[in-house]
């Protein structure tokens, strides 16, 4: 595999980082996911967008432009010969003294790669299951939800939890019993012809694909809210489904509630009308439609 590193394209068992990157030292850095068809970066400006709020907001200095750093997307996709892929871009803090202070690090390290590859058919035709982990969200109070921040133990907890539960995916509620987000993507439900997701003051990030949702329902008439919701509104819905940029739209046809014997059904355990609607009209944006995804 290639990989990029600061400035250069290389093998991925040649790429090396400093021990003393505070990145690898203390998760301090951020990243964003994207993906590409044929090619074609989608989403790409809200992305870049995003990354430059989230290094904004832990004052990361990104000195690449936008065209420069898709520009080096687009290379390590073609180097591999992928033109249907995800991609990670991470900016590390960068290497520096030991310490906590982040001005000791003068200079970001930049790594692009790609993600595994993964045929989302089944998931989309047969649906998943996802479990409401007792791990809450991290509060708005002690870390930013809109930093994606390399710091993931939060998620990774969670992530753990579902694997025990026997779930695809975990959904994770804020200290007040609210619904936020999964560990890698959003959550919508959908009662009586309306699609509800979690409002952004629940704490939870900024997803691309979420807004992509929401304004496709706008120009849909599609009613859309966003709010406070429980599990007990989720569990009572008629359908559910993620949003993610690797994900795109999967239905979610079980869910499972920690500390809970079985699983709960959503709808008829099928994915649901609204759902495959939403999935398509999503499809319908992209470079090539007929490309399905590949990675997380």
């Amino acid at each position: 595999m290639k990989v990029w590193l600061n400035s250069h394209l290389i093998d991925a068992k040649d790429a090396r980082v400093s021990v003393f990157d505070h990145g690898f030292l203390y998760g301090d850095g951020i990243y964003e996911t994207v993906h590409a068809y044929g090619y074609k970066v989608f989403h790409w400006e809200s992305h870049y967008k995003r990354l430059l709020n989230s290094a904004r907001r832990i004052a990361l200095k990104c000195p690449w432009s936008s065209r420069v750093l898709q520009d080096r997307v687009v290379k390590v996709l073609k180097a591999n010969r992928e033109p249907d892929a995800s991609a990670r871009i991470t900016i590390a803090r960068g290497p520096g003294p030991l310490g906590l202070d982040p001005s000791v690090c003068p200079n970001p390290t930049l790594v692009v790669l790609l993600h595994p590859p993964r045929d989302l058919r089944r998931c989309w035709a047969e649906g998943i299951s996802i479990g409401i982990t007792k791990i809450r969200r991290t509060p708005p109070e002690a870390l930013d939800p809109q930093i994606k921040s390399n710091n993931s133990l939060n998620t990774i907890l969670a992530k753990m939890e579902a694997i025990k539960m026997g779930v695809f995916e975990a959904a994770l509620l804020n200290l007040r019993g609210y619904l936020t987000e999964g560990t890698t993507s959003n959550i919508f439900f959908v009662k009586k012809g309306e699609i509800y997701t979690p409002a952004l003051s629940c704490g939870l990030l900024a997803g691309v694909t979420r807004e992509a949702v929401l304004t496709l329902a706008r120009r849909n008439k599609i009613r859309a809210r966003q709010g406070n919701y429980t599990p007990k509104g989720l569990l009572r819905a008629d359908e559910v489904f993620l949003s993610s940029t690797t994900l795109e739209i999967a239905p979610v046809v079980r869910v499972k509630l920690a500390g809970r014997r079985g699983i709960r059904r959503i709808g008829n355990g099928k994915p649901g009308p609204m759902t495959r609607r939403i999935h398509a009209l999503f499809r319908a944006t992209l470079p090539n439609p007929a490309v399905i995804p590949r990675g997380r």
